[in-house]
């Protein structure tokens, strides 16, 4: 797990993270394979084909804290999925906010022995480097909305199988919040984690979506509603899943990867955009 050390300025305390990995168990994993490695995931033991558990790197904490930059609206990457009449994203209209993530200044940039974040080819990138399953991400301090629809667009490398990228989102400390992930096969899911309370609460098992474009070298728009209680996954403009849950109300947002079957695994995010309700 990632830990930040305290920082005298507070909006620090949340931009990055990592967990312990859930690593696949065998090539072509079954339709509950990544929800089972979650479910595991404090409590996995090690096995021929399953690596134990990796103890925390050392913490890393910036000899200066990044400024904050005033994101400008630019246009959407192409290539851009079709969107739909149900798509959020067409009826909300303009976004109160949105980052095009040419420098990626309004995220943390971090790198460790599993997780690599940095600013490359006009975008935020995101490497899981062994194929580990080790969750890793990296959150923006320019935003903190309650009620919202967030949509990040993803630009998928070379992938495999259950490999796992998403949005992280109301994570209202360190190491705590929502994480909606995305598999390169064309499942999703949902938890509530607080890694420093050891808690990982699955609110949506993995499910397959068939809205989820499959398969390397392909763009997913991946959208969270979250209105009070009630929370709406969508993908491409579809919705995909729904659930109730208050364990968070509100708080930052950003980017996961875990490399769960392609060592390297890499994932840009091209756009992120946030509307506020």
């Amino acid at each position: 797990m990632r830990k930040l050390t305290t920082l005298t300025f507070t909006l620090l305390i949340a931009l990055a993270g990592c967990n312990l990995p859930v690593a696949p168990q065998d090539a072509t994993p079954t339709a509950d394979l990544v929800a089972t490695q979650v479910a595991e995931l404090l409590t996995a033991q090690p096995s021929p084909t399953q690596p134990q558990a990796a103890t925390q790197p050392p913490a890393e904490t910036p000899t200066t804290p990044p400024t904050a930059e005033p994101a400008t609206p630019t246009a959407e990457p192409s290539p851009t999925p079709t969107t739909n009449p149900g798509d959020p994203a067409a009826s909300f209209g303009e976004p109160s906010w949105q980052d095009s993530l040419d420098t990626a200044k309004n995220f943390y940039l971090y790198e460790n022995d599993n997780t690599k974040v940095e600013a490359e080819d006009g975008a935020l990138a995101l490497t899981g480097r062994n194929a580990n399953g080790w969750l890793g991400w990296s959150l923006t301090y320019a935003q903190q909305p309650v009620n919202f629809y967030l949509e990040g667009t993803f630009r998928v490398r070379d992938c495999s199988g259950a490999d796992l990228y998403g949005l992280v989102f109301r994570a209202n400390k360190e190491n705590a919040g929502y994480f909606y992930g995305v598999t390169c096969d064309g499942r999703y899911n949902l938890y509530a984690r607080d890694f420093n309370n050891n808690t990982d609460t699955e609110l949506i098992a993995l499910t397959p979506a068939t809205a989820i474009t499959t398969g390397s070298n392909q763009v997913n728009r991946l959208g969270v509603l979250a209105q009070g209680s009630k929370i709406s996954l969508y993908v491409n403009g579809t919705l995909v899943g729904e659930t109730d849950d208050s364990t968070y109300s509100s708080g930052y947002f950003g980017a996961l990867v875990a490399a769960n079957q392609t060592a390297g695994f890499r994932v840009d995010l091209d756009l992120i955009r946030l509307w506020k309700l």
